[in-house]
């Protein structure tokens, strides 16, 4: 009796292995392998482009989906940019982007933790802002502002959230909020560039 039930041990040890082999290692693997194919394949128009990522991000993953979502984000940045930058940009494929984007970060914002969750924040952040300058959407605006809010929550006096979020405050005429956290710069980081902004707008 005492020979079978080390077997079964034995049997069930084995195939909880072989799992946790396949799931912890050769799935994310695998993701990601076709995530970096993707990245190197020409893209012509935008149902390829939603085709090819929503089927990656979508491919079963318990470890490195954050990862990929926060290096979509960032892939969703750069055409924004690059289409923005166009003299006549398309905004209906620049409210496309800013759909997806929503789309993968919102399940994790919501979340609240995760790996790579505050570079996921500032590349969510960051769509928004752009896209509320390209369209002057109050919408977007304020999304741009909860996260990067949000951001400084998790991460306090991180530079990348404290300088780009004041930068936006200056740059749409803010002053009560440019004043706010260009005093927590100068207290932390005594920025002589931002001293001299702040005492412009008083």
């Amino acid at each position: 009796m005492n020979q079978l039930y080390r077997q079964i041990i034995s049997i069930l040890l084995s195939i909880f292995l072989v799992g946790l082999i396949y799931y912890g290692s050769l799935l994310p693997f695998h993701k990601a392998s076709i995530y970096i194919r993707a990245r190197q394949t020409e893209v012509n128009d935008i149902k390829q482009f939603n085709d090819l990522y929503d089927g990656i991000l979508s491919t079963n993953s318990p470890v490195g989906q954050d990862e990929l979502v926060s290096n979509y984000l960032d892939l969703i940045s750069s055409l924004i940019n690059q289409e923005k930058g166009k003299e006549k940009p398309n905004l209906e494929i620049i409210k496309y982007l800013a759909s997806n984007a929503e789309k993968w970060a919102e399940p994790i914002i919501e979340r609240g933790t995760g790996f790579s969750f505050s570079q996921i924040i500032y590349n969510y952040a960051t769509i928004n802002r752009d896209v509320a300058l390209v369209l002057n959407d109050k919408k977007h605006y304020d999304k741009a502002v909860t996260l990067y809010q949000l951001g400084l929550k998790h991460s306090p006096d991180r530079q990348i959230f404290l300088y780009t979020l004041f930068d936006l405050y200056v740059l749409v005429g803010d002053k009560a909020g440019a004043n706010l956290l260009g005093d927590r710069i100068i207290e932390v980081y005594d920025d002589n560039r931002v001293t001299e902004i702040i005492s412009k707008m008083k």
